[in-house]
This record gives C-alpha cells, sequence and structure tokens, in this order.
C-alpha cells in the first residue's frame, strides 16, 4: 500500500522525469538539418594564379573575381547554393544552419595529364552561430604563349651575292632590308614553332602579346659554304616581365 505522501512525491518525481525528458528530446527534434535558415556563415578569398601551359612558371596572380562557388548541405548530391567572388576575390554563404558542409569552386589541376580542370572542394563542419572562414584559396590556370603584353621584334637585312660569285670569294650585289622573310617563334620546350610571320616593309618583324618565358626565335638563310642548302639563324630570348620588350636588333641572312 502505497500512502499518500509517498504517492505524492513519486509524482512529483515522475514530473521531473518527464520534463527533464522533454528538455533534452525537444532540442533534438526541433533542430534543423544543414541548410538556409541559420545564423551561421562560411567564407573565403580565392587568388587566381596564372601559369603558363604546363606550370612551370607562373605568369602572375590577382584577386578571382567574379568567380562562381558553390555549396552543398549535408550528405545531398545536389548543389545547395551558388555564390560569387566580389572585386576581392571574397565570398560568403550566410544564414547555415550547423552541420557538415561542402564548399568548392572549379580550378585548374598542374597533375592533370590532359590538363582538365578540377573541383577544388573544401569540407566544413559548421556550429551553430558559427562564422568560419577559410582562409586564402588557390585558383589555377594558364595562359597560352599569346596571352600577355611582351614583345620580341627585329629587322631582316639581306646580303645578296652575285650568282656567279662562289665562297669564298663572294661578291656582294646588293644589300636590302628583306620583306616576307619569315620568322619563327617556339615557345618554352615545344616542339614544333608556336608561330610563323612574315617581315613588313623595312624588314622589321615583331612578336606581340607574349607572355613571360623562354623563347627561341629563328629564320633561315642561304648556306654560302655550299656545304648544304640552308642554315638556320637562332636567338635565345628570355622575357621576365609582362610588359617587356625585346630588340634583337638587325639581322643578317644571306643569299646566293
Amino acid at each position: 500500500m502505497i500512502f499518500p505522501s509517498c504517492r505524492r512525491k513519486l509524482l512529483s518525481c515522475m514530473k521531473i522525469v518527464f520534463l527533464l525528458f522533454l528538455f533534452v528530446l525537444l532540442p533534438l527534434s526541433c533542430q534543423k538539418s544543414e541548410g538556409l535558415g541559420g545564423t551561421g556563415s562560411i567564407a573565403g578569398t580565392i587568388t587566381e594564379q596564372f601559369f603558363n601551359d604546363d606550370y612551370s612558371l607562373l605568369i602572375y596572380e590577382k584577386p578571382a573575381v567574379d568567380e562562381e562557388v558553390y555549396i552543398v548541405f549535408g550528405s545531398s548530391e545536389d548543389l545547395g547554393n551558388r555564390v560569387r567572388t566580389n572585386n576581392l576575390g571574397q565570398f560568403r554563404f550566410k544564414y547555415l544552419y550547423p552541420g557538415n558542409y561542402q564548399v568548392y569552386f572549379i580550378s585548374g589541376d598542374s597533375t592533370a595529364v590532359l590538363n582538365m580542370d578540377v573541383e577544388k572542394l573544401y569540407e566544413v563542419e559548421l556550429d551553430r552561430g558559427e562564422d568560419q572562414d577559410l582562409g586564402s584559396l588557390e585558383k589555377l590556370s594558364t595562359l597560352d604563349f599569346d596571352d600577355g603584353t611582351a614583345m620580341i621584334k627585329g629587322v631582316v637585312k639581306v646580303i645578296d651575292y652575285v650568282d656567279t660569285s662562289t665562297w669564298p670569294d663572294l661578291v656582294i650585289e646588293k644589300t636590302y632590308y628583306a620583306t616576307e622573310q619569315e620568322v619563327y617563334l617556339t615557345y618554352n620546350k615545344h616542339t614544333f614553332y608556336d608561330e610563323r610571320i612574315r617581315t613588313q616593309a623595312e624588314g622589321v618583324f615583331e612578336f606581340g602579346r607574349l607572355i613571360p618565358g623562354k623563347y627561341l626565335v629563328f629564320l633561315y638563310s642561304d648556306d654560302v659554304t655550299g656545304t648544304s642548302d640552308k642554315v638556320t639563324l637562332e636567338f635565345e630570348v628570355n622575357i621576365n616581365d609582362l610588359d617587356q620588350v625585346i630588340d634583337l636588333g638587325e639581322i643578317v641572312i644571306e643569299k646566293l
């Protein structure tokens, strides 16, 4: 037999246990999954680094402006939201509930054989009301040899010999500046020339819009010694600055 006083104590204990149960259960049942509507945020700053085509030389870097950045909520396979970076390369995803997130953007890959783009992915665990900054992030991009602002130029002059004269007793018939003379340019370690141009009036040639790096400029001259048909005149050039102009001066070729 339970006495009234004991019954009251038992009921009071049961109420306390029930209230404690509600105190623990209700926050869990009301907790939102990852997504929009909370008070947390994830931010970062993206710098775009520009390399030559084989990533052997960093040309320059700048804030990644208007770059698309994506976020995935929790274990979902669908895109949750997308923002764009400002003129300083900064982005922020606002109003996030606590949970796990994936933030990513598209970047070049210096290890890829086929030079394909990849997703640069960052996994973030966010607490309630937390503002998490991913810091400085890097986006990689490549430039072609003619995506720059530098220049290599020069002038081609021709020494034309009398047809009947022979090596080593050559007789000059005339000298003049070459027009329509082919001049070739190779960038870095490429196995084939990248650009071929022809000299203009007064023998002038210009390779423009070049990025920094190592170049080989070459053209052909008659072999006046008679050993072979043609000889190659080669000029190695190293561009170090974005706006550098290198003048090879007067290049002399010979004709029989």
